[in-house]
């Protein structure tokens, strides 16, 4: 049993790494920033097209992550009740909640705006200065929602680290301030250096 343990673990561990999709979203929102060029066909079009199907692999992904994570807790030998009672699974279970939540509203509720609008650009043109202000509100709402995906993903997986590892709850409570932090950096610069 604890075999299978294993190996559901490391599935599970292995579809949360995959979850990285929110850093590297603001990553290249961020670098796009950087050009400093109004919207415009070529740039715009080629990021919206990694973006726009990213959320299609992280909901594959959060599959695996549910899956698994009940596979744990059955297999662990936790009461199905401790998801609501057991405050660090409540915490992970919490995350992932929301996480599905504002992946389905970035992916249904603002994508399809965005999409809208450049739909409007041809080859090689600009948007017209009418929409700019538009793009770049919708842009910013999902740049920030990304931001708190990324601090969900890994207070999700710090959680399950608490849960595995046994870490001290003020151990798990730095490292959920050290996220924020993280989080928070990575929404506001394109972060060079990696962590910094």
């Amino acid at each position: 049993m604890e075999e299978w343990r294993s190996i559901i673990l490391a599935i599970h561990l292995i579809a949360t790494l995959f979850m990285a999709a929110p850093l590297y979203m603001l990553i290249i929102v961020n670098e796009r920033a950087r050009f400093g060029i109004p919207p415009g066909y070529n740039t715009d079009r080629y990021m919206e097209n990694i973006i726009k199907r990213q959320p299609i692999r992280c909901y594959a992904y959060l599959v695996v992550i549910l899956i698994t994570g009940l596979l744990l807790i059955w297999i662990t030998g936790f009461r199905w009740s401790s998801l609501i009672l057991d405050w660090t699974l409540a915490i992970k279970g919490g995350s992932f909640i929301l996480l599905v939540s504002f992946l389905s509203y970035i992916h249904f509720g603002v994508q399809p705006k965005i999409e809208t609008i450049l739909s409007t650009l041809k080859p090689d043109s600009l948007l017209s200065e009418e929409m700019r202000p538009k793009l770049i509100n919708l842009r910013m709402r999902r740049k920030r929602f990304s931001g708190i995906c990324l601090f969900l993903v890994l207070t999700s997986l710090l959680a399950g680290a608490r849960l595995t590892l046994g870490l001290s709850p003020l151990t798990l409570f730095i490292f959920i301030c050290l996220s924020a932090l993280f989080a928070w950096r990575t929404y506001k610069v394109p972060i060079p250096r990696g962590w910094f």
